[in-house]
């Protein structure tokens, strides 16, 4: 820390610039006569309350206030010119004012109060000093210390941090077109070819979709974030895109739905691939509105590439009239909302007309899903009712797609759906091989003018590109929420965005308020494990159990196995939460270095998805929505727990 001289020396320099500043601007009719024995009596009184404050505890809006009455007085001091207030200021106010300052700030901040601390305020904070405290300015140059020290560990452009990449000669072929046109047959063909190769997608299922195919003709291991399979010798690796291993080496790599490099929370996961990914032949899948952004990263690193294009291989048709639940509900359809209690509730009401369904939504789990689809497949189910998750990854026999609602709920709000999010779903219907075309429909006249409307739109080609945390700042020594969040502030150059840190930081103040019982908690590297678990964060038994982990995962080579007792609620979801659990445990495990109890917890999945499947085949009546006050079903879509009528009736009385 420099010497309380030379901090009183700064303050009066500070006063004097800002009152020469301010008195230019105000000319001469800035102070009225009699101000100067005013501001000298103000002098004498604030010198007696600062004399007394230097060994007390003073909040920072009392030392703000002090500063602006100095501020003030200094004013009329150099515009007057008057010698005595500037000496009073100079020797007696401002030295007092210090040590008061000094006295309220943590030793650790203290020590920020260097040559350098002074030389950031003249420039990037000039007269700040004049209103504000000296600990609220050494918190704003903390900040400030630990943005240049990121920026010097961060590489300014995103593929330097891959150089053995960059050393390569790659070649990348972009399949580019609409779903149900083949371009991932096509480069899965390619793939097969491969001595090292691997296949890099966005859904466990498609993960094991990919190895069971590939299996059939060559070695093949599966790895992701639930589970892995390992084949000695094999080929080829199927893979979650998180999983990419990017210090290995292959000949021919297939990056899957590479439009998601744009997702705000996954999307940095393709970008790394993309960057990074060691590999001498490179085919990327992807919508044709991502073919901008994707060739931008290849030009960034020198490599070459091709594209090709894809066309659906059946027709798609908008059918002229809009469709009427439940009568116009035929085999081979597939009928889309955007809730878990929208698919229940539709569902339910089909069985009631006697029709068998199956169901897809986002929180199941992915064997399940799996099983619903092959019933659907053999035609042990007529219909399917689903949300968006049948956009990806599902090939389906669909003959129509049929869209209940044409808005959704995006987690920040209510919106209609977009062109791609439309054309992704509708892109569904008619699978090649089994129809000549596909169909899609809505539910009011005006829901099918918008599908039809969304689906002749061209999609807006993508303008962003996820960028995720840099493992080089684990090594700072600065606390990590404070990282990531001066990290987040640092706006990178077009069309790269940071990724959404909202869970990890909702997970680390979790952590932080129980730091104590958590052992590693300082080891960034740990502790940004933990942090970056792939969990459900609205689901408090999921946290519990994580939390719980986090404390724990030092107490035994094995983790607590997780049980049913763990979890609230009742029948449905209570073992979907129970199956989160069983994910989390594998997940922690495999993060921490933690030996597993596989046997038990692969037995443990298969009875829970068993009951799961029970509890879907069972009459799913008490999911259809009814009026809570008469028991009459309500409309689809109705926004209101009670009907019409029983709302009418108790208005009336």
């Amino acid at each position: 820390m420099v010497q309380e001289e030379k901090i009183a020396s700064f303050y009066y320099a500070q006063y004097r610039e800002n009152a020469i500043h301010k008195g230019k601007n105000r000319g001469r009719n800035g102070n009225k006569s009699g101000r100067l024995d005013i501001c000298r009596k103000q002098c004498t009184m604030l010198g007696r309350e600062l004399n007394g404050l230097t060994h007390t505890h003073v909040k920072a809006a009392r030392l703000e206030d002090f500063h602006r009455q100095i501020k003030n007085i200094a004013a009329v001091a150099f515009h007057k010119n008057d010698p005595v207030l500037m000496m009073k200021l100079r020797d007696q106010l401002i030295p007092t004012l210090v040590k008061a300052e000094l006295c309220n700030m943590s030793s650790d901040r203290k020590e920020l109060v260097t040559e350098k601390f002074l030389g950031f305020l003249r420039a990037e904070k000039p007269f700040w000093i004049c209103t504000h405290s000296l600990d609220s300015l050494c918190a704003d140059y903390s900040k400030f210390e630990i943005k240049e020290e990121i920026m010097g560990l961060v590489p300014e452009r995103p593929e330097m941090e891959f150089p053995e990449a960059l050393q390569k000669k790659r070649h990348f072929i972009l399949h580019a077109g609409p779903t149900n046109c083949g371009k991932t047959y096509h480069a899965l063909e390619c793939l097969k070819q491969a001595e090292k190769g691997i296949y890099l997608g966005p859904l466990r299922l498609l993960a094991l979709e990919v190895y069971e195919k590939m299996s059939e003709l060559l070695p093949c291991s599966m790895v992701t974030g639930e589970e892995s399979i390992v084949q000695p010798e094999s080929r080829v690796i199927s893979a979650t895109v998180e999983m990419l291993d990017t210090s290995q080496e292959y000949d021919i790599a297939v990056i899957d739905e590479a439009q998601m490099i744009a997702d705000p929370e996954r999307g940095h996961s393709w970008t790394r691939a993309i960057l990074g990914i060691r590999a001498d032949e490179i085919h990327i899948c992807m919508s044709e509105d991502a073919i901008p952004v994707i060739t931008h990263l290849i030009s960034l690193c020198h490599d070459t590439y091709e594209i090709e294009r894809y066309h659906r291989k059946t027709e798609l048709v908008c059918e002229e009239e809009p469709f009427s639940f439940p009568e116009d509900v035929r085999h081979g359809d597939a009928l889309i909302v955007f809730t878990k209690k929208a698919v229940l509730d539709i569902a339910g009401r089909l069985e009631k007309e006697g029709m068998s369904v199956s169901v897809i939504y986002g929180s199941l789990p992915p064997q399940i899903r799996r099983k619903q689809v092959h019933l659907f497949t053999e035609k042990e189910t007529g219909v399917i009712v689903s949300t968006d998750a049948i956009g990806m990854g599902l090939n389906l026999p669909v003959r129509r797609i049929v869209f209940m609602q044409t808005d959704k709920f995006d987690g920040k709000e209510t919106r209609p759906l977009k062109p791609a999010e439309v054309k992704q779903i509708a892109g569904r219907a008619g699978r090649y091989g089994l129809y000549d075309r596909g169909y899609v429909t809505a539910c009011s006249p005006d829901g099918l003018d918008f599908i039809r409307e969304q689906i002749g739109t061209a999609n807006t080609e993508l303008t962003k590109v996820t960028l995720g945390f840099p493992h080089i700042l684990l090594d700072m020594d600065e606390p990590m929420n404070a990282i990531l969040q001066i990290w987040k502030s640092v706006q990178p150059e077009p069309p790269f965005e940071k990724i959404d840190i909202t869970s990890i930081l909702f997970l680390y103040e979790k952590a932080y308020n129980v730091k104590k019982e958590i052992d590693g908690f300082e080891n960034k590297h740990i502790l940004f494990r933990m942090l970056t678990c792939s969990i459900d964060i609205k689901n408090k038994d999921i946290i519990d159990l994580w939390e719980y982990y986090c404390k724990t995962y030092t107490a035994d080579r094995f983790l607590t196995f997780p049980s049913l007792q763990m979890c609230s609620g009742m029948g449905l979801v209570k073992y979907e939460t129970y199956y989160k659990m069983l994910d989390l445990y594998h997940q922690f495990s495999v993060r921490l270095g933690k030996n597993m109890d596989l046997p038990r917890l692969e037995k443990e999945r298969e009875n829970v998805q068993n009951i799961i499947m029970a509890y879907l085949s069972e009459d799913k009546k008490e999911y259809i929505r009814t009026c809570k006050e008469c028991g009459k079903i309500l409309p689809i879509g109705y926004r209101y727990r009670i009907c019409q009528p029983c709302y009418f009736l108790h208005n009336r009385f």
